[in-house]
């Protein structure tokens, strides 16, 4: 397939909603009808080699090419009323997921939700047909937490001194991923069977289901508590597709609330 900018052009006529999820009313936005042509972009999808990923959190395949993702990277940011740049190197490829459930293994870290490092961006690309489940916002129960803060912050301390933590335990980043992993993301925590956490447990409340619909963008601050949400008889017979971005805001504020 001959690769071209116009593969990926947007749609001037996109059904957008802004929601507020949670106690913290943190923006979540949806954009149906994102791509003017999905098959196109879906095709492309379909043409490339996929490799497992060097992460624990993500449980399917992935494939990326180089091509100009800036339009697409200031749409999001029109859309989210904020400017937006590439997480790392000031640029962002085009990276496309991969995920199915046949003969699927998860690992604890995918039983679980978990957080990105700033703004995340995807793109579902599966034909309507197929489109199920989506992706969960959640909340840490034990906690209260509903966005995990870059750092250590004064909800963080409180959050200590409510579990007799010593505040001297609590001053650098090794403290605080101590804490995180200890307090947040402890294995006890994950879903005992083979499944991923979708509707939640003791530990974990869904706030918000993002539906999977075919070409629709979603857009929601990565550092709030998210997994997919697909049950074990989802994407047995094909992969759950969908193209994802992470940004950056250029403002981003290490110490936004992190409780409630």
């Amino acid at each position: 397939m001959l690769i071209s900018r116009q593969i990926f052009a947007l749609n001037d006529r996109m059904d957008v909603k802004v929601k507020s999820v949670g106690k913290g009313r943190h923006k979540l936005v949806l954009a149906d009808n994102f791509y003017k042509h999905p098959e196109l972009v879906i095709e492309l999808a379909s043409d490339l080699y996929y490799t497992v990923p060097m992460t624990g959190n993500f449980p399917g395949v992935r494939a990326q090419i180089s091509l100009d993702t800036q339009p697409i990277i200031e749409k999001i940011g029109q859309l989210w009323g904020e400017d937006v740049l590439p997480y790392q190197y000031n640029y962002q490829p085009v990276i496309f997921s991969a995920i199915t459930t046949n003969n699927y293994r998860l690992n604890v870290a995918q039983r679980m939700p978990h957080v990105d490092e700033d703004l995340t961006a995807m793109v579902y690309l599966n034909p309507p047909g197929q489109c199920v489940g989506g992706t969960g916002l959640y909340r840490h129960r034990p906690t209260g937490l509903e966005r995990l803060p870059v750092a250590i912050n004064d909800e963080i301390l409180s959050l200590g001194q409510k579990y007799e933590i010593n505040p001297e335990y609590l001053k650098t980043p090794d403290d605080y991923s101590h804490f995180v992993n200890t307090l947040v993301f402890n294995p006890l925590f994950a879903t005992e069977e083979n499944s991923y956490i979708n509707d939640g447990n003791e530990y974990w409340e869904l706030l918000e289901l993002m539906e999977m619909k075919h070409n629709r963008l979603v857009i929601f601050d990565g550092r709030m508590f998210h997994s997919q949400y697909i049950q074990g008889n989802h994407f047995s017979d094909q992969h759950r597709v969908n193209q994802i971005l992470y940004l950056r805001r250029s403002h981003r504020d290490a110490a936004h609330s992190a409780v409630s």
